[in-house]
């Protein structure tokens, strides 16, 4: 009697939404520490080709390690110590920013300077610098080991396992799409930083930088990365010079999001848009600051995980674009 006992399937539905609703909450308490670890594996199966091209350019395995670890390492110093001296400086140029004006616009936009102050985390530098060396050595220590952990899931689960060539498949196109996405950002950031030190924009290069790796978050990164230089025109030039700056910005955006990528990758994400964009925050909330930046390829596994399973699959076609890849198509 009791092996031919089977769950009704609403009551499968209840648990497998209550399961995904505790796992969340899971994350949520231990964002802390779980958040960067997910953020250095991310960053390291993006790293991980470099090596490979490395090898194919001919060198040996071992050496191909070696320039690939101090590259990461002199590229992360640099961009930690960067970020050091211009939060730095930041901190005391902002307090003296502000829009001289009375009408009722320049209240606002003073509002939002005071509570951008107010939010730099001037007491905790030293926990961001810390969070970001140890990001940093998790990536080291990570591409060191990818290729051992690929051999090792080989050796344990066979080559020709299809679970195993379908997490392989996934990764290869994790690392696809934030490639283009990291050329369409830094042309993105170089031209934005560019742009601001030819208006005279303060703290130019800090922006681009700033636009690059906000690019990364869909749809709202590039309007959180707009919000500081359109403030520092207000307050430099007037209202006029905040609109100028707003409309380059929706301009160079547009161009980015609406020719180059699509045109780069030749198709999109095999999500809906509001799939993307609710997952941006619900990521956010469980991870915190991380989450906005790894939310779209975590929902993507979920996903494909979802879709390996007959009880879960309807979530994953609910979740899903419901297009066909393009890629799909030319083959």
């Amino acid at each position: 009697m009791i092996d031919d006992f089977k769950i009704p399937p609403f009551l499968q539905q209840i648990v497998i939404i209550a399961v995904i609703f505790v796992a969340f909450l899971g994350m949520k308490y231990t964002s802390e520490i779980l958040g960067p670890l997910l953020l250095s594996i991310f960053l390291s199966i993006i790293i991980y080709p470099f090596l490979m091209w490395l090898k194919k350019r001919g060198l040996s395995y071992n050496l191909a390690v070696i320039v690939t670890l101090v590259g990461i390492l002199a590229l992360g110093t640099a961009v930690i110590g960067f970020l050091v001296v211009a939060l730095a400086q930041l901190i005391k140029a902002i307090p003296t920013l502000s829009i001289s004006s009375n009408g009722f616009l320049a209240q606002y936009g003073n509002e939002i300077i005071n509570f951008i102050v107010s939010s730099i985390p001037e007491t905790d530098s030293a926990g961001i610098i810390s969070m970001g060396v140890f990001i940093l050595f998790s990536v080291i220590f990570l591409v060191y080991e990818l290729p051992q952990i690929r051999n090792r899931l080989i050796k344990m689960m066979g080559a020709d396992n299809p679970n195993l060539t379908k997490t392989f498949t996934l990764i290869e196109g994790f690392v696809e799409y934030f490639v283009i996405r990291a050329k369409v950002n830094l042309l993105y950031g170089v031209g934005v930083s560019a742009i601001l030190l030819l208006f005279g924009i303060d703290f130019a290069v800090l922006w681009g930088l700033l636009t690059f790796v906000l690019g990364f978050i869909p749809y709202v990164g590039i309007i959180l990365a707009a919000i500081p230089p359109v403030l520092v025109a207000w307050a430099k030039y007037g209202i006029q010079g905040a609109i100028v700056m707003g409309l380059f910005f929706v301009i160079i955006n547009t161009i980015a999001e609406s020719y180059v990528f699509p045109k780069l990758t030749g198709k999109d994400l095999q999500m809906s848009v509001y799939v993307v964009f609710a997952s941006v925050f619900v990521w956010g909330w469980a991870l915190g600051p991380v989450g906005f930046f790894i939310g779209v390829p975590l929902t993507m596994v979920i996903i494909v995980y979802l879709e390996s399973f007959d009880e879960t699959r309807w979530l994953a076609s609910l979740m899903g674009s419901g297009e066909e890849d393009v890629s799909k198509k030319k083959k």
